[in-house]
């Protein structure tokens, strides 16, 4: 373990040029990398899709991909797709020699061969399939939930990225190539390339396929959250919570990531918590803001001491105290091992440049460290952030009086 996280630190501390502020792609070479990253975003999503089109983004993008995945084999390369909120992922790694040409079968398949509607059909089967599970599963149950209450109704983030199966089921193949044809194209997309590459050859593979200038990305739409508590049924032996804390986009970022990382560490499952099943926490940084999430799994009659244990950790972190400090360099410590693991792949490090410069607009190949971090920062990190929304599924009871979380 130790050897790998020295691997990464020293990765991570090449030197490296600097990005071309007018192009769509980033290159970040790294000699010793034995295979190449390449992370293809294209910013489209929920924002695109109306109501009863939820999921057509996602439609598109599974037709666009599966056809290809046989030439891809033969390369020896790796492609992985996700649906965000705000863009759909295509993850592809190769080897150094291989590459270039699994980048290029890719990037047709994106932007200049649109699929034939059988194949649309053969996926919306699959991605009905998934949609079932997925609808059936607490945790993704909670998901769509948090979501709801956190940007509301009627906005587009409300819904899910993958769409539901009522929705995906009513779409038509001629809405599904609509899209591909409008929506899923070069001038919406950029590219993050890691490993033992050279920028000339980038440049000459890339330059064809996208146009020149810096993304054009809207704003997104203003959420109107829900109240500050909210409480759904589930039917579940334990009671799912999540705790929810938006960020505008001038947020320390890195510090909330340790605060989530720290809180998590406090709130899991030990000797003196046994009564917790499960804890989650993540941020989500997106353009113009994102949110902290907590989540947690325990016994209803618990929920609520529990969530009420939840704002109080979060909080804790705005004590300036000595002792606070003791404690948070233990929590660096911690912070700065996930972090480096969460980028030890190349195309851990592409996705997170890919991620960089779609929030923020500019270019660039550096990865942020966590050695800037303060217990000042931290401390700021956490009063800077608001009451959290709280939301509840699963069975309540009432709590007994003056019980608190374990």
């Amino acid at each position: 373990m130790r050897r790998t996280l020295l691997l990464v630190a020293a990765l991570l501390a090449l030197p490296l040029a600097p990005a071309a502020a007018q192009d769509r792609w980033v290159v970040r070479t790294e000699p010793g990398t034995p295979v190449v990253a390449v992370e293809v975003l294209v910013a489209a999503g929920p924002a695109d899709e109306d109501t009863a089109q939820a999921g057509v983004a996602y439609l598109a993008a599974r037709t666009v991909v599966e056809p290809i995945r046989h030439a891809l084999d033969s390369l020896g390369a790796r492609l992985t797709l996700q649906a965000h909120k705000d863009a759909l992922s295509f993850t592809l790694t190769a080897a150094p020699d291989a590459w270039e040409d699994a980048a290029r079968v890719l990037l047709v398949a994106l932007f200049r061969d649109p699929p034939a509607p059988a194949e649309i059909e053969r996926q919306r089967r699959v991605v009905l399939a998934e949609l079932r599970a997925r609808e059936a599963n607490p945790a993704d149950a909670l998901g769509r939930e948090t979501d709801r209450a956190l940007f509301g109704e009627r906005h587009p983030w409300g819904r899910p990225a993958v769409g539901s199966a009522a929705t995906v089921q009513r779409l038509s193949t001629q809405q599904v190539d609509d899209f591909l044809r409008t929506t899923v194209v070069p001038e919406r997309a950029l590219l993050a390339l890691v490993g033992p590459v050279r920028r000339a050859s980038a440049d000459a593979l890339f330059t064809p396929f996208f146009p020149p200038g810096p993304l054009p990305v809207a704003e997104p739409m203003p959420p109107t959250p829900a109240d500050s508590v909210l409480r759904r049924d589930y039917n579940s032996i334990t009671t799912w919570i999540a705790a929810v804390y938006p960020f505008p986009a001038s947020a320390d970022v890195e510090a909330l990531g340790m605060l989530a990382d720290a809180a998590a560490e406090m709130l899991e499952f030990s000797a003196a918590r046994r009564s917790v099943y499960d804890v989650r926490a993540e941020v989500l940084a997106r353009r113009g803001g994102g949110e902290l999430r907590l989540q947690m799994v325990v016994p209803p009659e618990e929920a609520e001491a529990w969530a009420q244990r939840m704002r109080g950790v979060v909080a804790s972190f705005a004590d300036p105290s000595p002792a606070a400090s003791a404690r948070f360099r233990e929590q660096l410590r911690h912070y700065r091992g996930v972090r480096l693991l969460s980028l030890e792949t190349p195309e851990a490090r592409a996705r997170e440049l890919a991620r960089q410069y779609l929030r923020t607009g500019l270019a660039s190949i550096i990865l942020t460290l966590v050695d800037g971090l303060t217990g000042d920062r931290l401390a700021a990190a956490s009063r800077a952030l608001p009451e959290p929304l709280v939301v509840f599924l699963g069975p309540f009871y009432e709590t007994p009086q003056g019980k608190a979380a374990p």
